[in-house]
């Protein structure tokens, strides 16, 4: 998974978003627009603001959606099978407005005086493009200083930090890093495995027969953000991780972690299938990500259909019993923030509101109002910057943005 590369290298309320609440996002970037401003309700989820090309108009290729300047759709295409059950009332834009500004203050004292988060590239990566998603400007110090240091450090060798980076960079500044960009882009692409998967590192990663679902995720993710800002990325790798993935979902609808390890299927893996899933059959048939006809691809709402079964935003769920009782560390909680971002992923690419009788959205943010730590951040089982920089992208359900060319300025969230 994503952490265990990360480890090798080493309820906010408020009535109203306070001016102090808005500057924790800007931080004293004068004459900068208002980080956060609410979209209706029925547009939906979106995200950072759009990366700026310095006048160049984004591109957009087969199975890359372009819907202009405006917000992305929130289409509740598959509600799937169960009737509604009652849930608990969305939370009021002011708190996660509030919840957001709290962890983003949090998150900007754990920066070091080189720009870096962490122990890792792959770290300030994440927090990088957390910050971007998260509303922060792109000229915002913090952003620059967290770029800067990707320029010297990436690439490092690895799938994720290859796939983050790219992420990270193209939220921050496309143009500007256009170069570093196509750099790991192209490392991705090379970097494929025999069967159609990715693993650790890419450098050998062209050479070894099979790799994990985590990584693969994130590969994909990162090559249809690259083409969907212009940047050329060839059909085969996702034609080839297409193949992959239809052969080897599990019986259930599931996805576990590898076919030679941990394959029983769980909640943070399916999400990362389901939504890897829609990427590549958009390219494959050259059609937009939003377009209805990819709605009926029999895989994907099978994905779907075991996560609406097996949804609770507490836990990961499946985990436990996936990756054993190894030292009394694995249990369904494993990874649980993780999962959060995992499932707004995957709901945000596919374009749905319910997993079945669940409101995915609601729940997980409730979940996250209530365990936001004192300080703003959160933790466990995962660091503190790990599990921070995993629930403020699930707030802002930002992935469909990242995915979409040319898309809005400001960002918005769901009331």
């Amino acid at each position: 998974m994503l952490t265990g590369y990360l480890v090798r290298r080493e309820h906010v309320k408020s009535t109203n978003v306070s001016r102090a609440a808005r500057a924790a996002v800007a931080d004293g970037n004068r004459g900068c627009r208002a980080p956060v401003r609410c979209g209706h309700a029925r547009r939906g989820p979106v995200g950072w603001s759009g990366p700026r090309r310095s006048g160049r108009r984004a591109r957009s290729g087969p199975g890359c959606e372009n819907q202009g300047p405006g917000a992305p759709r929130a289409v509740n295409r598959d509600r799937g099978s169960g009737e509604d059950e009652p849930e608990a009332t969305r939370p009021p834009q002011t708190e996660i407005d509030a919840a957001v500004a709290r962890g983003v203050a949090w998150l900007r004292k754990e920066q070091k005086r080189a720009g870096d988060f962490g122990t890792s590239p792959a770290e300030t990566a994440l927090a990088l493009l957390t910050l971007r998603h998260s509303g922060v400007p792109e000229d915002d110090k913090a952003c620059r200083r967290a770029a800067a240091s990707l320029q010297r450090e990436f690439p490092d060798g690895t799938v994720y930090g290859a796939s983050v980076g790219a992420l990270a960079l193209i939220a921050a500044d496309v143009t500007k890093h256009e170069r570093k960009i196509r750099e790991l882009v192209a490392d991705l692409a090379d970097a494929q495995c025999e069967n159609g998967q990715w693993t650790y590192s890419y450098r050998n990663s062209g050479r070894v027969s099979a790799g994990d679902n985590s990584n693969t995720q994130f590969a994909i993710l990162a090559l249809a953000a690259a083409r969907a800002q212009g940047i050329s990325v060839a059909s085969e790798p996702f034609e080839r991780c297409h193949e992959f993935l239809l052969r080897s979902q599990n019986e259930d609808g599931g996805y576990g972690y590898s076919g030679l390890q941990r394959s029983r299927s769980y909640t943070s893996m399916t999400a990362g299938g389901a939504m890897a899933l829609r990427l590549c059959a958009a390219v494959r048939a050259k059609k937009r990500i939003s377009d209805p006809k990819l709605d009926e691809l029999k895989p994907v709402k099978r994905a779907l259909s075991w996560l609406a079964e097996h949804f609770d935003p507490a836990k990961n769920a499946d985990a436990g019993v996936a990756f054993g009782a190894k030292k009394g560390r694995r249990s369904d909680s494993f990874w649980h923030h993780y999962w959060l971002w995992s499932v707004e992923r995957a709901c945000s690419v596919v374009g749905v509101e319910t997993l079945g009788k669940h409101d995915w959205y609601t729940r997980g943010a409730r979940r996250l109002l209530e365990t936001q730590r004192k300080g703003g951040d959160w933790r466990d089982p995962e660091t503190s910057l790990r599990a921070t920089c995993f629930a403020l992208p699930f707030f802002r359900r930002s992935t469909q943005r990242a995915i979409t060319p040319n898309g809005g300025r400001f960002v918005t969230t769901p009331k």
